[in-house]
Parts: C-alpha cells; structure tokens; sequence
C-alpha cells in the first residue's frame, strides 16, 4: 500500500475492462462464439435452483455470498474471472492448464475485515445486464425489471453463461450477489422458476453510517488516484464513491429527493432516503406476490451477526441444502459472525431522528417478513 491505500486496479484489469465497457457488442459475439465451440459440452447443463443473494450494498451481501460459496456444489463468479468473465468456459479451462501459487487472501479494498483471494467469489453478473437493457443506473429510468424482460435475447445468453460456467466448473448449482437484483428477482423468478432468494436487510441507522463510511473512503482514494472511481464504474458498482448514482425504484420524486441531498452534501439522508426506496419498493412487491414471497427469504444483518446458528440454518434450509451441509455452514461459521467495532456511528441526535423518521414504517414492515420467515409462518 502507498500512504495506505491499496494497490490501483491492475493494468489487465482497466485495459480488459475498458474494451469490455467500450464495445458490448464485442463481447456479446465473442460470447456467443464461445457458446458454440463448446455446445457439445453444455447440451447436458441443467441450471439447477440457483440462489441470488440481493440486498441493498453493506447489509451484509458479501457474508452471506461467501457462507454459500463453501457450500457442495455451488459456483460463482470469482475476482479471477474479471474481466474475462464473458467468456467463462475458455478462460476457466485455460487457467486451470496454467501453473499457479497458491492464492494469498488479503483484507479487500473496502477495509471491512473481509479477506478476499483470486478464487474468492465477486459480483461481476453486471456487466451482463448493462450490455441488453439500455439506461441501467440512470438515475432517470425505473430500474425494475419484470417478467417481461426474461425474454430473447437475454434469456439465452444468460442461461449459456450460467451453464458454461457450471460445465467448465463441474459445478451443479449457480450461486451470485447481485445488489441491483433485489430489483430484479421478478426476472430472475420467470427465467428460473426454482430460483431462491437471500434477502440481507441491515437497520437503517447502521446501514447509512456504514454506506457513509464506504463513501468518504472510495472518494478519498480516488482523489489519490482517479483510476479507482473508473474502475467502479466499468465494474457496475455505483453504490459509493465519486461515481455514486441514484436507484431509481419506480418512483421519480424520490429519486429526485435522494440526489438533491447527496448534491447538497447531505449523504446520509440521501441514503436513508435511498434505503427506504429500494426496500420500500421490495416490500411492496412482496405483499403483492405470492410466488415472490416463497422465493425470497429476508435475512436480518444483526441476528446472523447476534444468532449466527440460527440464521445460517434457515438460510441453509431456504437454499435447499441437505443436513450435512447444513451442519458444516454452521460449525465453519458460527464463531466468525459479529457486528462491526471497526467503525462507529458518528451522526448526532438529529440526525438519527432524521433517519429514523424516514426508515421507521418500511423498517417495521420487513421486520414482519423477518418474524414470519422466523417462524415460519
């Protein structure tokens, strides 16, 4: 590190990105010449109950897609895959023909206490979806995406990344984190209709204090080197940082409300604003689904971190897990969940009224679907 920040992206990884980024098209006919030269060896693929974790960026998404990436059977997108991760089959067999050290796990660049390596599992599925659907993260566009948009061409190129993935991998069942998902999962459901969902809910108070935190530290070191900001934004991370956009979910003054206080420097009301629009609108999907209801399963941040045998159980359960793979979820992890000391709260008493006030009637109704998921009602 220099003057403690991390190493910049490397060179591959902004020169790949950046074509990437640049000419879609490109990436889509290579894509699809892949799929062809290797049709013989997915013809027999089946995308078996694929689970999506997606919740709104720092409730916890990244624990929850580690837990059950150690789990039998499931494969992910890696840090090694980027950017060659539209063309997961040739990439994957060629690298496992190369020699390699063996993978060094470092704390990642958000200094959260999460030890990250070559083989750990990423997001990276966004790429996929900005390069078919025009506007993603226009902060003018409604970013929900229904059953309507599970149609040619997408579906199928989905399906074939996911199988070549699985084909190359010799794995049975696709796993991803996908924050902007949580919009989506009506998509996801009409493309994969056994697909489960892992819904990480965070209170609102810490939620916004800790998206602040990651916020001032993506800023400050892309002010150290302008790169960082570039980065994020060929990867389709947008959530923090001087590349920071709106999630617009459906409703246009509230997105309008969410930039005019981050553009007036008011980040942390901009996010509790934020916060109640992407959960709001969930919640309001739910009620009004039943299908949706069954798939997803809305974790609460501090009960995994307070009862983690609990709630890895249930989350095992929700995905489909045998017994024994239960077990092992809950005796590897159990003793490594805690809240975060790392960092505090540094927002007043007005402040967190503010929040509070904002967050307090969307907060209460996930906190229902947290109980009846609980309990199984």
């Amino acid at each position: 590190m220099s003057d403690g920040f991390p190493p910049p992206p490397t060179r591959a990884d902004r020169w790949g990105g950046a074509l990437a980024t640049r000419w879609p098209g490109l990436m889509r006919r290579l894509a699809r010449l892949e799929t062809a030269s290797v049709r013989d060896d997915i013809a027999d693929v089946a995308i078996d109950r694929p689970v999506y974790v997606c919740g709104m960026a720092r409730s916890g998404s990244t624990v929850l897609l580690e837990m059950l990436a150690g789990a039998p059977g499931f494969v992910s997108l890696r840090y090694s895959d980027y950017p060659c991760h539209w063309l997961p089959y040739w990439w994957n067999a060629l690298r496992a023909r190369l020699p390699r050290a063996a993978p060094a796990r470092i704390e990642r660049a958000h200094r959260d206490r999460l030890a990250v390596g070559p083989d750990s599992p990423e997001a990276f599925e966004e790429n996929w979806w900005q390069a078919f659907f025009p506007h993603r993260h226009d902060e003018s566009v409604d970013q929900t995406l229904g059953a309507d948009a599970a149609s040619a061409p997408f579906a199928a190129f989905y399906r074939d990344q996911l199988r070549k993935l699985l084909a190359v991998r010799g794995g049975r069942r696709y796993l991803c984190k996908g924050n902007y998902h949580l919009a989506r999962i009506e998509c996801l459901l009409a493309l994969f209709p056994d697909a489960r969902f892992v819904v990480p809910v965070r209170a609102p108070r810490a939620q916004v204090a800790s998206l602040c935190k990651q916020d001032r530290w993506f800023v400050r070191w892309s002010r150290h080197d302008a790169r960082v900001g570039a980065h994020l934004a060929r990867l389709g991370h947008y959530e923090f940082g001087p590349e920071k956009r709106v999630q617009h979910c459906g409703d246009a003054a509230a997105a309008a409300a969410i930039r005019d206080a981050w553009n007036g420097g008011d980040t942390a009301f901009g996010y509790a604003l934020q916060w109640r629009e992407i959960y709001g609108a969930f919640v309001r999907r739910l009620e009004a689904d039943e299908r949706l209801r069954r798939a997803c399963l809305v974790v609460s941040y501090e009960a995994l971190c307070t009862a983690p045998e609990r709630e890895i159980r249930r989350i095992a359960a929700h995905a489909g897990l045998d017994a024994p793979a239960a077990d092992a979820l809950a005796s590897d992890w159990t003793g490594r969940l805690s809240l975060p000391d790392y960092y505090t709260d540094d927002a007043d008493a007005a402040q967190r009224a503010r929040i509070e006030a904002v967050t307090g009637d969307v907060a209460a109704s996930l906190a229902r679907y947290v109980e009846l998921t609980v309990t199984g009602r």
